[in-house]
C-alpha cells in the first residue's frame, strides 16, 4: 500500500511539473507519456488494495485513502482519454487565426484577449467566428472521440456511467444541485437582466438583448475602468491586499510561492496555480494584461496559491487531492474583494499612494456592480446551464426541471449543439446563435467540475459574510482575519468538505437562496455608493 501511494505521488509530481512548463513555456503536452509504466496504479487490483487498507485505517489516514481511491478511479478513466487531452492541447498551441486587419496570424490562445481589447463589435464577431472555425474543424472532433472513450472507460471501471463516476469524484448528487441552481436562476432573473443591461450599454454600447457570446470578454475587461487597473500594478496590488490581512506568498515550509509573470508568446494567457508539492512547491503563473478581469483572475489564483502554501495536513493526499469546492471557494473569496466597498476604499488609497488615477465613488460603484454581475453570471452558468447540459452530454436524460425551461425542447432531443444554445441563452438572457454554440464541446470540464464551481461561488459568498461578522466590516485590514484563514481553513488543505468549511466559519451549509439575496444586496450597495455625496 505504501509503495502504491508513493508511486502515485511521484507520478502526480511529474504530471504537475510538466503541466507547469506546458502552461508557462508552451511546450508540447507529455501527459500520455508520463503514464507509461504505471498501469498497475489504475487496475482493479489497486482499487481493491486501497479498499482493504481503508478497512484497517482510522482518522486522517482513512480519509486520505478515500481521496486516493477516488483519484485512482478517475485517473484510470483519464488514461483512456489522455491521448485526446494531449491532442487538444497541442492543437490549441499550434492553431492560429487569420484576421484581415492584421498582418500576421494570431495565436488561437491569444484570441480571447484580442476580443477583450477590440472596441469594434463587427471585428469582435469576426474574431469569434475565426476561433469557432478552429473549434469546429479541429477541436470538436477530438473532443467527440474523447467523450466516447470516457463513457466507455467509466463503465469498464465499474460505474453505471460517466455521471456516476463524476458524482463519486465530486461527492455530490447532480440533480439536486441542478435544482438549487435553477432556484438561483429564477431568484436572480430580474436583477441579472437589469444589471447586465446597464453594464452592456456602458461597456459595449448595446442593450443586453443585442449581446453576442464573444462580447463577454470585452464586457469583463471593463475598458471604462482600465485607468484603475494597470498591468504594471497587478502583483503590487495583490501584495497590498494580502499584507492587510497579515498574509503573503511565503509557504509553511519556509519557501516562497514561485511567481512567473513573464510575457512569453506561447504562455497560457490566463493566470493559474500549480500545486506541485504543497506547501513547499506552489507555483503561480500570471501574464499581466491589465483590466478588471485580469485582476479578478489574479486574485482568484492567489487564493489558491496562499491556500496551498499553507496546507500542512497529513498524509499528503489531504493537502491537494480532496474536496474541490472549498479550494475554489478560497479563490473566489479573494476575487470577491472587488464586490466589497470596504476593500474598494482600500484599493482607492492604494492607487493614490502609487500616484495613479484615483476612482471616484461612481467608479468604485461600477467595479462593485461588475463583480456582482460576474458572481451572478458564474452561478447561473455553472449551477444551471453547464450541469444541465453536461448531464445530457454524458448520456443522461435532461431532467424535466431543466427541460421545462427550454423554449423549444423538441429541437434538442438529438442535437447537443442546439441544447447548449438554448440552455446558455436562458442563463445569459440573450440569444446565442449557431456559431456561438460551437463551444458545445470545448466548454466542458472533466468530471463535472462545474459542480465544484457552483458550490464554491455560494460558499465564498458565505465566507465573506462570515468574516465580516467575525472581524468587522474592514476585515481586509485585520491580521486576525488572515490568521483565522491560515490556521482554521488553509492549513487543512483539501480535507474539509464545503459543509465543514462553513461550520468552521460559523454558518450552516450552502444556501443558494442566501446567495441570491446577497447578489441583490451587492447591486443595491453599488447603487448606494454611486449616489453617495
Amino acid at each position: 500500500m505504501q509503495a502504491l501511494r508513493e508511486e502515485y505521488r511521484a507520478l502526480g509530481h511529474m504530471q504537475l511539473v510538466l503541466s507547469w512548463y506546458a502552461g508557462t513555456q508552451g511546450v508540447a503536452s507529455l501527459d500520455r507519456s508520463v503514464h507509461v509504466g504505471h498501469d498497475r496504479l489504475f487496475q482493479r487490483t489497486a482499487l481493491d488494495a486501497v479498499t482493504q487498507a481503508q478497512g484497517r485505517a482510522t482518522g486522517n489516514d482513512a480519509l486520505a485513502l478515500t481521496f486516493l481511491k477516488r483519484a485512482l478511479a478517475s485517473e484510470g478513466v483519464g488514461q483512456a482519454t489522455v491521448k485526446f487531452d494531449d491532442a487538444e492541447a497541442d492543437a490549441e498551441t499550434a492553431a492560429t487565426v487569420k484576421l484581415p486587419w492584421l498582418d500576421q496570424p494570431t495565436a488561437f490562445r491569444d484570441a480571447d484577449d484580442l476580443i477583450a481589447l477590440e472596441s469594434d463589435p463587427a471585428r469582435r464577431k469576426l474574431v469569434a467566428e475565426a476561433v469557432n472555425a478552429v473549434r469546429a474543424s479541429t477541436l470538436n472532433p477530438i473532443l467527440e472521440q474523447k467523450e466516447a472513450a470516457a463513457q466507455k472507460a467509466a463503465r469498464e471501471a465499474g460505474f453505471a456511467d460517466y455521471v456516476a463516476l463524476a458524482e463519486e469524484e465530486r461527492q455530490v448528487k447532480l440533480e439536486p444541485l441542478l435544482a438549487s441552481g435553477i432556484d438561483y436562476l429564477k431568484a436572480t432573473e430580474s436583477t441579472f437582466r437589469a444589471t447586465l443591461d446597464r453594464v452592456a450599454r456602458e461597456e459595449l454600447g448595446v442593450p443586453r438583448e443585442q449581446m453576442r457570446r464573444a462580447d463577454w470578454r470585452r464586457l469583463w475587461k471593463s475598458q471604462r475602468l482600465s485607468p484603475y487597473f494597470e498591468r504594471s500594478l497587478e502583483l503590487k496590488a495583490l501584495q497590498a491586499f494580502l499584507s492587510g490581512m497579515g498574509l503573503d506568498l511565503a509557504t509553511a515550509a519556509g519557501t516562497e510561492v514561485k511567481v512567473d509573470d513573464s510575457l512569453r508568446p506561447l504562455k497560457r494567457p490566463r493566470a493559474f496555480v500549480t500545486p506541485v508539492d504543497p506547501p513547499g512547491d506552489v507555483r503561480l503563473s500570471v501574464k499581466p494584461a491589465g483590466g478588471l478581469d485580469d485582476y479578478w483572475t489574479l486574485f482568484h489564483e492567489a487564493g489558491h496559491a496562499v491556500h496551498y502554501a499553507n496546507a500542512t495536513a497529513s498524509p499528503f493526499e489531504l493537502r491537494f487531492m480532496g474536496y474541490g469546492a472549498p479550494a475554489e471557494a478560497f479563490g473566489e473569496l479573494f476575487r470577491y474583494a472587488f464586490a466589497d466597498p470596504r476593500w474598494l476604499l482600500r484599493y482607492r488609497e492604494f492607487l493614490r499612494s502609487n500616484g495613479r488615477p484615483v476612482p471616484d465613488d461612481a467608479a468604485l460603484a461600477a467595479i462593485l456592480r461588475r463583480t456582482a454581475l460576474f458572481e451572478m453570471y458564474s452561478l447561473r452558468r455553472d449551477g444551471f446551464a453547464k450541469i444541465a447540459y453536461e448531464l445530457r452530454l454524458h448520456g443522461r436524460e435532461l431532467p424535466e426541471i431543466a427541460r421545462s425551461l427550454l423554449p423549444a425542447p423538441d429541437k434538442t432531443t438529438n442535437d447537443l449543439r442546439e441544447l447548449y444554445r438554448q440552455l446558455f441563452s436562458i442563463a445569459f438572457t440573450f440569444p446565442l446563435d449557431d456559431d456561438d454554440a460551437q463551444l458545445f464541446r470545448t466548454d466542458v470540464d472533466d468530471l463535472f467540475y462545474a459542480a465544484d464551481y457552483a458550490r464554491a461561488f455560494v460558499l465564498a459568498g458565505g465566507l465573506q459574510e462570515s468574516l465580516r461578522r467575525r472581524f468587522g466590516d474592514d476585515w481586509y485590514g485585520d491580521p486576525a482575519a488572515g490568521a483565522f484563514l491560515r490556521s482554521q481553513l488553509f492549513s487543512q488543505g483539501t480535507a474539509l468538505s464545503a459543509d465543514q468549511v462553513a461550520e468552521r466559519a460559523g454558518f450552516h451549509g450552502l444556501d443558494f437562496a442566501a446567495a441570491a439575496a446577497r447578489a441583490q444586496r451587492l447591486v443595491a450597495e453599488a447603487d448606494a455608493l454611486e449616489k453617495a455625496k
